[in-house]
């Protein structure tokens, strides 16, 4: 077989923008203004008002309550279900969120509760879930009326208009004007009647126009929820990193519990074995001493000498699995190395001001040996090139092929996956671009101090 040949095949993705708005161009253009989301976001809008009316009377009733509570501490325990109905109220906002504007917002973690009676009444009234949501429903009040009036009412307007030659025969108005003429009409402007069918055609015109308008006018008006729900309905960013370091070090523990049992079934099933072995080859050889056959003996020490040479190769195997031999020497030099053994010609370019910490070195090898698989794998790439530098405090590991794109950790099965959960444990982020027909970048950033720095901030 010629490893010499391989074979490449090409991808030709044409430019949306080459379709023009003809064709599938102008059936794209219809589908983003009045698809699924459009229909989502006027059903929103639509209940806006009504769930902003809900939030008046919880709004209202919070703070009637909490400042009755606060001077006859006897009422406090009734504050308590109304904020429980707020808690609740919070959670169809969330689930309107998330079903009509594809937003997806977490419930926040309420506060651990402590014993007694004070924990008790602590833990519900003071509890700033409950009164984050009372916030957001003060801020939707007047934002659920203009997201009603400018999100759902240009819609309703528009289709009126658009029909209003035939709504104006079919439920029209009929009366008969100073000249005792019957007419029948839709709008009446003072004294003058939009009852002929030019008009009715100008109309109709009219609820074009607004109809032309109105989704990108409800997409706007329903940017304040966009923007405020995760916000004031979600975690607070104080919980959001606790809930982070608590999945770091979770995976943590678990990834070196998995590396522990990885040793100890290597040592068990390897080098101990070969070391039982070992000790029973050597026990016969000094039973053949005892017999006086030198020969046979002086051939199974032999064997045994060559027994330690393979166990000693085993154990270095292992090890090279936990911190690798090549990494003694640095960073650039291990990717040189494992570049030079990679299936696609690869180039390195490493520019660091001083040697990472010796955990980061170890992530950053093996996520280029996994992400260099993986390129020999599936892009079917000519050229990939790895790039290591710094910038600001953070260190950016960055590997690119010319393959036919299509990489996402986000898949089933997908060891971009795993390689994402090692580098967050680090504190950092993996991204992925890789768009169909390529190119594939990948992306590691982890928190980096310059050890120079550090010693010497003045150099």
């Amino acid at each position: 077989m010629d490893r010499g040949r391989r074979t490449t095949r090409s991808r030709t993705v044409r430019s949306p923008t080459a379709r023009g708005w003809g064709g599938r161009g102008l059936g794209a253009a219809l589908r983003t203004a009045y698809g699924a989301r459009a229909w989502r976001e006027c059903l929103y809008a639509l209940v806006s008002l009504p769930t902003a009316c809900v939030g008046v009377a919880a709004v209202v009733a919070t703070v009637l309550v909490g400042a009755l509570s606060a001077t006859v501490f006897v009422v406090a325990p009734v504050l308590i279900p109304v904020l429980a109905f707020d808690r609740g109220l919070a959670n169809v906002q969330r689930w309107l969120a998330g079903s009509l504007l594809w937003l997806p917002v977490a419930r926040p973690d309420r506060p651990r509760r402590r014993r007694g009676v004070l924990g008790f009444l602590t833990y519900h009234l003071a509890d700033p879930v409950a009164w984050r949501a009372v916030g957001c429903f003060a801020v939707r009040i007047p934002a659920g009326a203009v997201q009603f009036a400018a999100g759902f009412l240009p819609w309703a307007y528009g289709a009126t208009f658009l029909f209003y030659p035939v709504l104006s025969k079919v439920i029209g108005s009929r009366e008969a004007d100073a000249g005792r003429a019957e007419r029948s009409y839709g709008f009446q402007l003072g004294h003058f009647y939009l009852d002929s069918w030019p008009l009715g055609l100008a109309v109709s015109c009219v609820g074009v126009l607004v109809l032309a308008a109105a989704p990108w006018l409800t997409r706007a008006v329903l940017g304040l929820d966009r923007w405020l729900l995760p916000k004031l309905l979600g975690p607070s960013d104080s919980s959001l990193r606790i809930r982070e370091l608590e999945e770091t070090r979770l995976h943590a523990v678990n990834e070196a519990a998995s590396t522990l049992r990885r040793v100890e079934r290597d040592l068990h099933d390897g080098a101990q074995a070969q070391l039982v072995a070992l000790g029973m080859r050597l026990g016969r050889a000094e039973s053949r001493l005892d017999k006086a056959d030198v020969a046979r003996a002086r051939e199974l020490v032999r064997e045994s000498r060559d027994e330690v040479k393979t166990i000693i190769v085993n154990l270095r195997e292992l090890v090279r699995g936990i911190h690798p031999p090549a990494l003694d020497a640095g960073l650039e030099p291990a990717l040189a190395t494992l570049a030079a053994r990679g299936l696609i010609p690869t180039t390195v370019r490493v520019d660091l001001p001083s040697r990472p910490p010796a955990s980061v070195e170890t992530m950053l090898y093996f996520a280029t040996t996994e992400l260099l698989a993986n390129a020999g794998k599936h892009s079917q790439a000519t050229a990939c090139s790895i790039g290591i530098a710094t910038d600001s405090d953070t260190l950016r590991l960055t590997v690119s092929d010319d393959g036919i794109g299509g990489a996402s950790y986000a898949g089933a099965g997908s060891g971009l996956r795993g390689l994402a959960e090692r580098v967050h444990t680090l504190g950092g982020s993996l991204a992925v671009s890789s768009p169909p027909g390529g190119p594939t970048m990948i992306t590691v950033d982890v928190p980096f101090r310059d050890r120079k720095t550090e010693a010497d901030p003045c150099g």
